[in-house]
């Protein structure tokens, strides 16, 4: 409808989810896991590793590595470069991981409480003819961006999809539907 948002930054965080053996539960968001459409997220057995699948068109693949064990509230969030190694089609690739920026879900709520988007970046859906934008792809459509001075780490973790496409990631995966991992193996596997 035409209800305006006051605060668009609040949704599209991974929210973690406590239940205590009395069935009383909590749940904490973690801001600076980047907002994405994060989809069936698997920890690594190291217990910083986050493996993010992005239920979006025109997504990416995200990683997210904690400070500390067991605490996914302050770290490094790193979205994929897929590199085409063998033919047309889906064949064989390499991935290398851009790295973001580093945040604490606190710094980052905090920002999302203080900032419009606009206050990021300026985007243009339309070629504005002006060279201080950049083109990128956006949901399967041209944008053309322009990071506001000393917004890294907001446009990083609150306009993580346009930021992830600036900083020369992959964001045309579609529908990743989930992560998982081998263990035995130490392999990681994202279905799309």
């Amino acid at each position: 409808g035409d209800e305006t948002i006051a605060n668009p930054y609040h949704y599209g965080h991974l929210p973690e989810v406590t239940v205590n053996p009395d069935g009383t539960g909590s749940i904490t968001k973690h801001f600076c896991m980047g907002r994405i459409s994060h989809e069936l997220v698997e920890v690594m057995p190291d217990k910083r590793t986050v493996l993010m699948g992005d239920d979006f068109v025109n997504g990416g693949l995200f990683m997210f590595i904690a400070d500390k064990a067991a605490h996914l509230s302050a770290g490094s969030l790193f979205v994929a470069k897929w590199t085409q190694t063998s033919g047309i089609g889906p064949g064989s690739a390499t991935l290398s991981w851009i790295k973001l920026g580093h945040a604490t879900s606190n710094e980052i709520e905090a920002l999302a409480n203080t900032l419009k988007p606009a206050d990021i970046m300026a985007v243009k859906t339309v070629d504005p003819m002006d060279a201080s934008y950049t083109k990128i792809r956006y949901s399967g459509k041209d944008n053309w961006v322009k990071l506001m001075p000393g917004q890294e780490k907001a446009a990083a973790f609150l306009e993580t999809h346009r930021y992830a496409a600036l900083k020369g990631a992959s964001m045309s995966f579609t529908k990743m539907e989930g992560t998982t991992v081998n263990i035995k193996d130490k392999i990681a596997y994202s279905a799309m």
